[in-house]
């Protein structure tokens, strides 16, 4: 009865929340496909679990030595971790310390190994064409400009350069996936009038375009296929863009990975 309680008390309470916060999600366990559910599940991060992931676990011990010391407390909450873990890849973030926590009392020698490796790792990030972006930006727009583009791209912006952006990687929101679907009709079949209309609705001054967003693996274009089949088979409009902005944009910067538009003020 505890058990059943709690499952009912958290179902509920997520609706709640979802319901003040007004955040919503879709579930990827049924067939239904639209813009959001392609773009949330095309994402590895937020795929089931690689199998590599518990092979490891077992290799270091950490799997073995948690089933060993399973304490209630603990237990219920490793149970919860690793249901987050299997159905949204990166909420191993939550599982894999837990379970190290578990795994304290006993230190295999591969576990050892694995942190004297880690601990060895010396280097930087570098991302040169997007440091080139930041700083071009950063001395060159002005400081209420407000940019678009692919959201993990307009967070470095974000951070960065301080100017405003209309869409960023927290896309758990229902508003913030409303704005980001209309940013990301520059990566459909649309007319350029219509990604233009868009774009200016949202009140967007630069796109930072990436090619690659055109032409990758389960491509934009292809998402825009399932949410707007009336212009299947049309070229993409990041593609006509990249070949020539006019007459609705204009090219002021861009480099072998970004390209930034500028829309009409």
């Amino acid at each position: 009865m505890q058990g059943l309680a709690w499952v009912g008390f958290t179902v509920v309470l997520k609706f709640l929340l979802s319901t003040v916060l007004g955040s919503s999600d879709d579930s990827k366990f049924t067939s239904y496909q639209d813009f959001h559910t392609l773009m949330y599940t095309c994402a590895a991060e937020f795929d089931f679990m690689e199998v590599e992931t518990p092979l490891r676990y077992i290799k270091t011990l950490l799997l073995p030595i948690n089933v060993g010391v399973l304490l209630v407390y603990h237990g219920l909450q490793l149970v919860a971790f690793s249901v987050l873990a299997v159905l949204i890849m990166r909420l191993k973030l939550f599982l894999t310390p837990h379970m190290c926590i578990m795994a304290a009392l006993i230190c295999s020698k591969q576990g050892v190994a694995n942190l004297q490796a880690q601990w060895g790792i010396m280097g930087e990030f570098s991302n040169m064409p997007q440091e080139e972006l930041l700083d071009w930006i950063q001395g060159n727009t002005e400081p209420d400009a407000v940019f678009a583009g692919a959201m993990p791209t307009m967070a470095s912006v974000k951070l960065s350069t301080g100017r405003a952006i209309v869409n960023h990687p927290h896309y758990e929101d229902a508003g913030l996936r409303e704005r980001t679907k209309l940013v990301y009709s520059m990566y459909s079949r649309m007319s350029g009038e219509t990604v233009k209309s868009n774009l200016m609705q949202l009140g967007v001054h630069y796109f930072v375009l990436e090619d690659s967003w055109c032409t990758r693996r389960t491509s934009m274009p292809e998402i825009w296929d399932v949410e707007d089949p009336q212009n299947a088979g049309k070229v993409p409009f990041c593609t006509l863009v990249n070949r020539d902005p006019r007459p609705h944009f204009s090219t002021v910067f861009h480099n072998n990975v970004y390209k930034v538009l500028k829309l009409p003020r």
